[in-house]
């Protein structure tokens, strides 16, 4: 390609952030020896969204020329509107045109470029991009897409990052994320989160489940938090917060949070303790929080997080088959089959575990083979406290399957440990998950073992009703001695 002859392109794929340093160097040469193109570059810059973020924000109109109507937030003019509009299109423009020029010409000058501080870098136009929070805890596999497209798997605790989209891609996938002002958010499993802080934190759940603890935040900039189907006003709170394709659900810890369902624009204030759910067509009304509960039973159709779905046929019932899973392994042989539920009642009752809890899992398995069990737990304010395995690690025995290929597994809670891929975070996390709040759960083999596994139902038994599970294992066990 001719950059010469292709000036307009360079100028747009300037704007998109797509330039490499030769490029670069080549359109501030072009811009520097042409007035006509020197205009043209103003006027494709003064539609790019910097400057309608700055223009959003006021940074370029005198105080005497707007007006705030407290009851829109809204910026209102005093002067004709063309007249305020030209006036910010041309200083932002000129401001961004000699960043712009500037910036380039001493970075390709010199051969000793300035350092920047640690928690800043430089874009093309001159502008810094601050670090907005640091990565303060993950596990699982984790894909952090930045602000300017870059792509990256090997994340590191304790790095810094200037915004972008992070993704958990399994159902043991974690990842907390703390803002400099302290504020922090967590995604755990399946979940895809967009995150931003120019002057007011703004994230957007696409999928997935979040808790957070923010920090009061500054007066008329709260933290807003849009999901396909509700944005949130958040001035400091705890919560957690589940959205999909359809919905979204919120309980609130502690504080207040704005909740506005968008079909229809109602909103309202959901206090300490309490849920709302964009499902019900009604009025969007908050409900007290549900005690909690110790027993509990997937639903497929509800509860399915990872895993491929098997409708029900006339010799089995619906189950979640599982499906090859590498992680961010560079390794292209599958390392695991795996499935995973989320644990979510109808009456969004937090399911608490006791001492003396067990897991049944059923389904079904092509041959016997040694199924790995986890689960994440949080603490009853929403914090992450730890995942842990059920299946003893290396002292798991084989599951045997009946003539149908059928399955029935136990897991005591006694038994769990801390899941190896946090075992970093011991000191910071909880030691068991005694008294904590089940909030997802998964079951593995080895994909060399071609398993086929099934989960087709997950139970989680109080210790009031391990009595009666044990005499059926037992009843099990003398059946098949006879």
């Amino acid at each position: 390609m001719n950059d010469e002859s292709n000036w307009e392109i360079l100028i747009e794929r300037h704007l998109r952030g797509e330039l490499n340093e030769l490029e670069m160097e080549t359109l501030t040469e072009i811009l520097d020896s042409d007035p006509t193109k020197q205009e043209y570059f103003v006027q494709q810059t003064q539609w790019d969204t910097q400057i309608a973020e700055v223009i959003r924000e006021g940074e370029y109109f005198n105080e005497s020329d707007l007006t705030l109507n407290k009851d829109t937030d809204h910026l209102i003019s005093n002067q004709p509107s063309t007249t305020i509009i030209a006036r910010a299109f041309i200083s932002v423009a000129a401001v961004l045109l000699i960043a712009f020029s500037v910036s380039l010409i001493s970075k390709f000058s010199s051969s000793q470029p300035t350092a920047l501080p640690t928690d800043q870098t430089e874009s093309i136009t001159g502008k810094k991009n601050r670090t907005i929070a640091k990565i303060e805890g993950m596990s699982g596999s984790l894909i952090w897409t930045g602000d300017r497209g870059e792509l990256v798997k090997n994340l590191v605790i304790g790095e810094e990052l200037s915004g972008g989209t992070i993704e958990g891609l399994g159902p043991d996938s974690w990842f907390q994320l703390r803002f400099h002002d302290g504020s922090t958010v967590t995604i755990s499993g399946n979940s895809l989160l967009t995150f931003a802080d120019n002057h007011q934190k703004k994230l957007r759940l696409r999928e997935g489940k979040l808790s957070a603890q923010v920090k009061p935040q500054p007066a008329g900039k709260p933290m807003l938090i849009e999901t396909r189907s509700a944005i949130l006003k958040v001035l400091g709170t705890r919560f957690d917060l589940k959205a999909d394709l359809t919905s979204t659900n919120l309980t609130v810890n502690e504080g207040k949070v704005n909740f506005k369902r968008l079909s229809d624009g109602s909103e309202v204030d959901v206090t300490a303790q309490y849920h709302v759910t964009t499902d019900n067509d009604e009025a969007l009304t908050p409900t007290l929080q549900p005690n909690s509960v110790n027993a509990w039973k997937s639903r497929l159709d509800v509860n399915r997080g990872y895993g491929k779905w098997q409708p029900s046929s006339e010799h089995r019932s619906a189950s979640l088959k599982a499906i090859p899973f590498t992680g961010n392994s560079n390794n292209t042989e599958y390392k695991l089959l795996l499935v995973g539920l989320r644990v979510d009642p109808p009456d969004s009752s937090p399911v608490v575990l006791l001492p003396g809890t067990k897991f049944v899992l059923r389904g079904w398995l092509n041959a016997d083979a040694k199924i790995l069990f986890g689960i994440r737990v949080k603490y009853p304010n929403g914090d992450f406290a730890g995942m842990f395995r059920g299946d003893q690690l290396k002292l798991q025995p084989i599951s045997k399957v009946n003539e149908k290929g059928e399955f029935e597994e136990t897991y005591s809670l006694e038994n769990f440990h801390i899941d190896p891929s946090i075992s970093h975070l011991r000191e910071t996390i909880a030691p068991n998950p005694d008294g904590l709040v089940l909030e997802e759960l998964w079951a593995f083999t080895h994909s060399h073992s071609q398993s086929g596994l099934e989960l087709s139902e997950v139970e989680v038994i109080p210790p009031s009703l391990s009595n009666d599970l044990q005499g059926t294992e037992e009843s099990k066990t003398k059946k098949g001695e006879k």
